[in-house]
């Protein structure tokens, strides 16, 4: 991306400009305002604004107001460097000539914006290959329409086939192809003699030769039978050449035609003629569900990278308590079993003064001698900091899904296990468990997390047998 696509400000601003044209918009493209105010809606989602899918769809928003109404934005603002560029691209397109395409949309109509916006929409999201032959004839008729060369015929030009109909002079009748599709003759053309039905076939000079010269004797049952098949036959010979030539311009037709995406393509160039200037939002609608899509594929693997985060986070916890690189982790634990708070109460007097200044003591210089015990720890640290970035940006995610308990029953095992955990490992500062250094709102959720468990754990429990009274 390049720099002037780089968040510059809140696009805030730039839909409160959009926003106040919107009346005058709606006069004059109904349906295009409509799509604006999803738009809009969406902005209220969170990290909405520093989403690059929905600030292109911002930028694609400017572009089309600006193509009805004007310059909007003006030219000193933060982000019309953002804007400008961002209309000029659809993320994730990597076919080039879709991507020539986009570059130009500023300057075309609304209607070809849409065909080019569509389009890039099919082959990002993996519906259509560009390679594919009806898709490749797709673009070209794109491309001939965005970049025309000049005197270029057209594709859809009816050719002459080697059996088409010659006019008198033999040479190819130079009307076939301004037939209309009704059928009828070019405007200012009538029908020329050759072309009557009642007079396609002309009269048989064999046959009137005979009746004029023939005697009685020669009009016996054979020879009126070889008369007749003769005649057949000669009758046969202009259909056939008549459903050939159809047949080859059935041929001709269905290799113009291609496939059916192909025969969407062949319209585009009428559409972008007949499209009313107020068309249907589909393309928007197409961005919309397409950036919903990312955002679930994005979330569940945000999900999935904080579980395994929340994972390592444990794997380091059990290492330092199950194989503790020196001694003074078993020299804590012991004086936990007989302190009345148990660990708690040991990890809070484990400082100058304290009651437990000496395992303090003995701590800190462990930390300075042993190397792999200030691995151990610093482990722990950097393993239980990532985990709470990630868990906190987990439960945003849940918020921002509408299934917050989801994602809190997702996370309840590995947030009871690091808050059972990281509550009996000395913190980096004197006097504190590694649990508390985590941020506030993570020590919430994994102390909610161990009082789940252990209230389930209970439950699960069968409780002492209380015998009668006497």
């Amino acid at each position: 991306m390049s720099e002037t696509m780089q968040k510059t400000g809140d696009i805030e601003d730039v839909l409160k400009i959009l926003d106040r044209v919107q009346s005058e918009y709606k006069k004059q493209a109904s349906g295009q305002a409509a799509a604006y105010d999803r738009l809009r809606q969406e902005s209220h989602e969170p990290g909405a604004d520093s989403d690059p899918q929905f600030r292109t769809r911002v930028a694609y928003a400017v572009q089309d107001v600006e193509r009805l109404l004007g310059p909007t934005v003006d030219k000193d603002n933060p982000l019309r460097a953002e804007m400008t560029e961002r209309a000029a691209h659809y993320p994730g397109l990597n076919e080039p000539n879709v991507v020539a395409l986009m570059q130009e949309t500023h300057r075309l109509k609304q209607p070809e914006v849409n065909a080019i916006r569509s389009l890039a929409s099919e082959l990002v999201e993996g519906r259509q290959d560009p390679d594919h032959p009806d898709i490749a004839h797709t673009i070209d008729k794109l491309k001939a329409t965005v970049f025309p060369e000049p005197g270029a015929k057209s594709e859809m030009e009816p050719k002459h086939s080697a059996e088409a109909p010659h006019d008198g002079t033999g040479d190819p009748d130079s009307t076939r192809g301004l037939a209309s599709p009704g059928g009828g003759n070019p405007p200012g053309q009538e029908p020329s003699a050759t072309n009557k039905p009642e007079q396609t076939h002309a009269p048989d000079p064999h046959q009137d030769t005979g009746s004029k010269t023939a005697g009685p004797e020669k009009n016996t049952p054979e020879n009126r039978s070889t008369s007749e098949k003769n005649t057949a036959q000669e009758k046969e010979e202009p259909k056939r050449k008549d459903e050939k030539a159809e047949t080859s311009e059935r041929e001709e037709v269905r290799v113009i035609r291609g496939g059916g995406f192909a025969r969407l393509a062949e319209a585009i160039g009428s559409r972008i003629e007949s499209q009313p200037a107020n068309p249907g939002p589909s393309w928007m609608e197409k961005a919309a569900d397409f950036s919903a899509r990312l955002h679930n594929v994005r979330d569940e693997k945000s999900l999935e990278a904080t579980e395994r985060l929340g994972k390592d986070a444990v794997e380091a916890l059990r290492e330092i308590k199950e194989r503790p690189a020196s001694s003074i982790m078993a020299s804590i634990s012991d004086a936990a079993k007989s302190d009345p708070n148990g660990m708690a109460g040991v990890l809070s007097e484990m400082k100058a003064g304290g009651k437990y200044a000496d395992l303090h003591s003995q701590f800190e210089t462990e930390k300075q001698s042993n190397h792999a015990f200030a691995t151990q720890l610093e482990n722990v640290s950097s393993k239980l900091e990532a985990y709470g970035k990630g868990r906190e940006a987990a439960e945003a995610t849940g918020q921002r899904m509408g299934m917050p308990g989801s994602v809190t029953q997702r996370f309840n095992q590995i947030d009871a296990e690091i808050g059972k955990s990281a509550a009996e490992v000395p913190g980096k500062k004197e006097g504190t468990s590694a649990l508390e250094e985590m941020s506030e709102k993570v020590r919430v959720m994994v102390q909610k997390a161990v009082t789940a468990v252990t209230d389930f754990m209970k439950r699960m429990s069968p409780g002492p047998s209380h015998s009668p009274s006497p």
